[in-house]
């Protein structure tokens, strides 16, 4: 039994799309019994507690008092770091673990780099633990690089989820190098349904209200289309600091009454609301692989992605790549999309072909391979 100690800040309902993906690859170790996984993390619950979440697969819940599920504060991240230092360095007393997969470089890394004596460790690289990746932390960078650099030169390996990530991660640090094992979609829940459009037709956007996801471009170009008077909806689906100022922005714009705030949705929401809708944009200015993206792409719809991150790994023929920051190229593709249905319901066919090329049980297989491999076991 090969023992993996799995280390992330951030877990369902906490965080956004790494720890979402985190979740998945999990609960499809349940197909690997040979590997006997606990994750320690953070949880909104007022008291400790342990649960498993697949036969071999135990979390170990710490609480963490957080204003915002989505949003991490200096004092917060500081705050996980002293909870789980601790809570780490009483644990490995009496427990032994093979190997030590960590999500984020940082902060979770940090801790494997600090217990690196007890056991090797891997980190999975997510974004905005790279420098360069999100301009908002253009000053933590300056600060964060000499830790960053001992953190991943000390692991036996960094993963990227996507071949942008991974070019970002090799540019900043050029003696490492970051394989590629991407994000999946579960092609099951997030599956085409039949659509009854009768005002045109809907975009959907599912994303973190922040300014990196670039959600004000494409009020501005809804704003643009609606006086050209083309007819269509535009739905935003996410919570976060941006959303008082982006209703404003609909407002002083007059398209309110064709962008529709939704608010954050659990996965279960989203998978029952995507397939009503008819093109997914995403105008961020940075991602890694849009978890979001992906699930789209499992309910057949056609990909409007900015030109950063995995997104040439997840448009062929199913979509449209535009620079980033460009509102006059947003606008352009959905004006010529909303007048063509035939069009994208040809992409959106397309997506569901591409999504069915990822799978959350060959990402999980990928890792499980990594672990025996850098553990020195035999398959």
């Amino acid at each position: 039994m090969l023992r993996v100690l799995s280390l992330n800040y951030e877990f369902p309902p906490i965080g956004g799309g790494g720890g979402n993906a985190h979740k998945h690859i999990l609960q499809e170790f349940r197909h690997f019994p040979d590997i006997e996984i606990t994750l320690v993390t953070s949880t909104i619950e007022s008291s400790p507690s342990i649960k498993m979440l697949a036969p071999n697969v135990r979390l170990c819940l710490l609480p963490i008092r957080k204003r915002d599920l989505l949003y991490w504060r200096r004092g917060e991240v500081i705050k996980y770091l002293a909870i789980n230092y601790g809570f780490m360095r009483e644990y490995l007393k009496t427990q032994t673990f093979d190997l030590c997969h960590v999500f984020f470089g940082f902060p979770s890394g940090l801790l494997a780099y600090h217990f690196r004596s007890k056991m090797p460790y891997i980190v999975s690289v997510r974004g905005s633990d790279v420098p360069g990746y999100n301009k908002r932390f253009a000053l933590d960078y300056i600060l964060l690089r000499p830790f960053l650099k001992r953190i991943y030169s000390s692991a036996k390996a960094v993963v990227a989820n996507s071949r942008g990530l991974s070019d970002l991660f090799h540019e900043q640090f050029p003696h490492l190098n970051a394989p590629v094992i991407p994000n999946g979609v579960d092609t099951e829940k997030f599956a085409p349904q039949p659509k009854s459009n009768t005002d045109g037709l809907s975009l959907v956007t599912v994303a973190r209200l922040i300014p990196r996801k670039g959600i004000d471009l494409l009020i501005r170009a809804c704003a643009e289309i609606n006086r050209e008077q083309i007819p269509f909806n535009c739905h935003i689906i996410g919570a976060g600091p941006e959303e008082d100022a982006l209703k404003k922005m609909s407002q002083e714009l007059g398209v309110a009454q064709r962008i529709h705030f939704h608010g954050r949705m659990n996965k279960d929401a989203v998978a029952g609301f995507l397939p009503k809708c008819d093109i997914f944009v995403l105008p961020s200015y940075a991602e890694g692989m849009s978890n979001a993206a992906l699930e789209a792409m499992g309910c057949g719809l056609p990909l409007l992605l900015t030109a950063t991150g995995g997104s040439r790994e997840l448009v062929a023929g199913n979509g449209r790549i535009i620079p980033t920051g460009d509102v006059s190229a947003l606008t352009d593709v959905l004006r010529d999309w909303l007048s063509k249905p035939e069009l994208v319901d040809s992409m959106g066919q397309r997506s569901r072909i591409c999504a069915n090329a990822f799978s959350w049980i060959s990402v999980a297989q990928r890792y499980r391979d990594m672990y025996i491999q850098l553990a020195g076991r035999q398959q």
